[in-house]
C-alpha cells in the first residue's frame, strides 16, 4: 500500500528529484542495468518516504530490475500504463496530479539514442520510478479515494490494504495493463454507471447552448413563454424530453414540454408539479460543470465504501431521502426493496450521520426513550406550558434500568427530567413516535430505523424532519426483508406482532450489515440520473478538502 500522509497527500518532488539525481553521477559510476540499477533505486526511493515502502517492494518483486524500460526503449506496457493515466479524467480525477505531463516528456526521452557511454542506470531508474510511482498513487486514490473519509468528519470502516505493488508488476507484465489496473475501482454498478454518466455530462457542459437565457417569474402549464424553444433544447438534452416530442405553439409551456419539466424535477428532488418556481428555475440554471464536479464527488465517495458488498444489506441515501435492500448482490445492482424514508432535518444540529453498523435485532411496539436533549429542550418546557397532555399522548416519567418505575407527572418530577436524573419514554400504540417496529444496530449516535404515525411526510419531496433517526415508509416490508432467515416470521406474523398487545424483542439470526451513505449523484437501475442538494454540505467539505491538494503529488 502506497503510505500516504494526512488527507491522502503525498510530496511532488518525486519527479524533480528523479531529473536531477539523473545526472548525479557519471556513466561510468552508473552503468548497466544490474546492480548499477539497484542501486539507484535505492538512492531514488530514499528520497520519497510516502511511497518507499510500496516502491521497495514492487522492486523487490521485480528483482531489480527495470519494469518500463527495455533494449533502451519504452515497452509496450508502458505506452499503456501512461494512457491509462492520461485517462484518469474520465474517472473524475485529474491527470496531472499523477504526473502525465512529465512522464510523457521522460518517455519521449527515453526512447532518444542514448551516449555513447551506455544507458546511465540513474536516468533508467529514474525515468522508471517515476511511472511506477504515479501507477502507485493512481491505484491508491482509485482503490480508496483521494480523500480519507475521517478527514471530513465521516466514521466508515477503513477499506482492507490492497497489494498495490503486486497490481503494478502484473500490470507491467500483462497484455492487458488497463484491465490489470482497473481491479482496484469498486466493483459496484452505481459506480460503473457514475462514469459513464460523467463522460456524458462532459460533452454535455461543452455545449454552451444549453443554458436560459433569462430570469423569469413563475411560469405555470398553458403560459406562455417565450424561451420555451431554449428549454425544450436544454431538456431533450438532458433526456426529460423527447426530441421527437410534438408541439403546436413554440412559445407556449404545455404538453410534453410540462411532463418534460416534471421528470426534471423528479430527477432533481424537487415537487414534481409541473409549476417553473423559483427552486425549479435554480436547478434548471446549475451549470452543467457544476453537475460534472458532483458526479466526481459521488465517484469519490463509492472508493470509501468496501471492496465487496455484504450477502444482504441496506443502504439508505441521505440526500435522496431513499432505503434500498439488496440480497446476494455484490454489485449493488437491483434493490429487492426500496421505499422512501424521513432523515435528520438540516441546519438544526439533527443530521443523520453517515456510518455503517451491523443490524442485530428487531422490536415490535418498541417504548420511545426520550432523548435527554430533546426531553430537556422541548417536551419538559411544553408540558410545562400546558401545550403537551402526556397521558393522552402516551408519555409516562420513569427512572433509569432495565425494570423502570414510573413517576407521576409533577413539576418537581419534571425538573429531574431536566437535570437527567429521571426520564421520559412513549408507551407503544399507534401513536407512538416510532410507530410499530424499530430496527436497532449498535452506534454511538444511539440513531437506528423505525415506523412512524407521521406518514403524511412520505409525500413530500424534501423529507429531512427528524432528529436524526430515519423513519421508514414501508416498516413492515423493511421487517421482512431482515426477518427473512427466519421462516416463522412472515407477513401474517409480522402484522400481528406490530398490531398485538406485548413490546418483543426478536433478534436476527444474521445480522443485516446498514450502510448510511450520502451522495448526491446517483444513477437509477434504468439509467436515469437524478442528482439532489447538497442537504448537509457535506459534499462541500469534502470540495475543501480537495482543493489542498497538491497538483502533482
Amino acid at each position: 500500500m502506497v503510505k500516504v500522509e494526512e488527507g491522502r497527500r503525498v510530496t511532488g518532488r518525486v519527479f524533480a528529484i528523479a531529473l536531477l539525481l539523473a545526472g548525479a553521477l557519471s556513466p561510468l559510476q552508473a552503468q548497466g542495468s544490474g546492480h548499477g540499477f539497484a542501486t539507484a533505486i535505492d538512492t531514488l526511493v530514499r528520497e520519497m518516504p510516502n511511497e518507499e515502502m510500496a516502491l521497495r517492494r514492487l522492486y523487490t518483486l521485480a528483482a531489480q530490475r527495470p519494469l518500463w524500460l527495455s533494449h533502451g526503449g519504452p515497452t509496450p506496457q508502458t505506452l499503456a500504463a501512461i494512457t491509462f493515466i492520461d485517462s484518469a479524467a474520465r474517472r473524475g480525477l485529474r491527470p496531472e496530479a499523477y504526473g502525465i505531463d512529465t512522464l510523457h516528456s521522460l518517455f519521449a526521452a527515453s526512447a532518444e539514442p542514448d551516449s555513447a557511454d551506455g544507458f546511465d542506470s540513474l536516468r533508467l531508474a529514474a525515468i522508471d520510478v517515476a511511472l511506477s510511482r504515479s501507477l502507485l498513487q493512481l491505484l491508491a486514490d482509485l482503490g480508496h479515494g483521494q480523500v480519507d473519509p475521517a478527514s471530513v468528519g465521516l466514521e466508515l470502516p477503513s477499506r482492507p490494504e490492497r497489494d498495490l505493488a503486486s497490481i503494478v508488476l502484473a500490470a507491467s507484465q500483462s497484455d492487458d495493463v488497463a484491465r490489470v489496473l482497473e481491479t482496484v475501482e469498486p466493483p459496484y454498478a452505481g459506480y460503473a454507471a457514475l462514469l459513464r454518466l460523467l463522460a456524458r455530462y462532459r460533452a454535455l457542459a461543452a455545449d454552451t447552448t444549453l443554458t436560459l437565457s433569462r430570469d423569469e417569474p413563475t411560469v405555470r402549464p398553458n403560459d406562455l413563454y417565450a424561451d420555451a424553444p431554449r428549454l425544450r433544447k436544454l431538456l431533450a438534452a438532458l433526456g426529460d424530453l423527447s426530441p421527437h416530442a410534438a408541439y403546436t405553439e413554440p412559445n407556449r409551456y404545455a404538453g410534453a414540454l410540462v411532463l418534460a419539466v416534471m421528470h426534471f424535477q423528479r430527477r432533481h428532488g424537487l415537487t414534481s408539479d409541473g409549476t417553473i418556481g423559483p427552486s425549479t428555475w435554480a436547478a434548471l440554471r446549475v451549470p452543467l460543470a457544476t453537475r460534472v464536479r458532483q458526479i466526481e464527488l459521488a465517484l469519490e465517495r463509492w472508493r470509501w465504501l468496501p471492496p465487496r458488498a455484504p450477502a444482504r444489506y441496506v443502504v439508505v441515501n441521505i440526500p435522496a431521502f431513499r432505503l434500498y435492500a439488496f440480497e446476494n448482490d455484490s454489485a449493488a445492482a437491483q434493490p429487492v426493496l426500496s421505499m422512501n424514508v424521513v432523515v435528520g432535518e438540516a441546519g438544526r444540529q439533527h443530521d443523520t450521520p453517515v456510518f455503517v453498523s451491523e443490524m442485530r435485532e428487531v422490536v415490535f411496539r418498541p417504548y420511545w426513550d426520550v432523548p435527554p436533549r430533546i426531553a430537556r429542550t422541548e417536551l419538559v418546557p411544553a408540558i410545562k406550558r400546558g401545550e403537551l397532555d402526556m397521558e393522552s399522548e402516551g408519555y409516562e416519567i420513569v427512572s433509569a434500568g432495565d425494570r423502570p418505575r414510573v413517576y407521576r407527572v409533577t413539576r418537581a418530577n419534571l425538573d429531574r427530567v431536566a437535570a437527567g436524573t429521571l426520564h421520559i419514554r412513549q408507551r407503544p400504540g399507534q401513536g407512538n413516535a416510532l410507530g410499530l417496529v424499530k430496527f436497532v444496530f449498535p452506534n454511538e449516535h444511539d440513531v437506528y430505523l423505525h415506523g412512524t404515525p407521521a406518514v403524511k411526510l412520505f409525500s413530500f419531496a424534501r423529507r429531512d424532519f427528524s432528529h436524526g433517526c430515519i423513519r421508514a415508509e414501508q416498516p413492515a416490508a423493511l421487517a421482512g426483508f431482515v426477518l427473512t432467515d427466519d421462516s416463522t416470521w412472515n407477513r401474517a406474523a409480522i402484522e400481528a406482532a406490530m398490531h398485538g398487545r406485548e413490546t418483543l424483542h426478536v433478534p436476527l439470526a444474521q445480522p443485516v450489515t446498514v450502510f448510511i451513505l450520502y451522495m448526491t449523484t446517483v444513477v437509477a437501475p434504468d439509467g436515469t440520473p437524478y442528482f439532489y442538494p447538497d442537504l448537509y454540505g457535506e459534499d462541500a467539505k469534502v470540495e475543501r478538502v480537495l482543493g489542498q491538494l497538491p497538483n502533482e503529488r
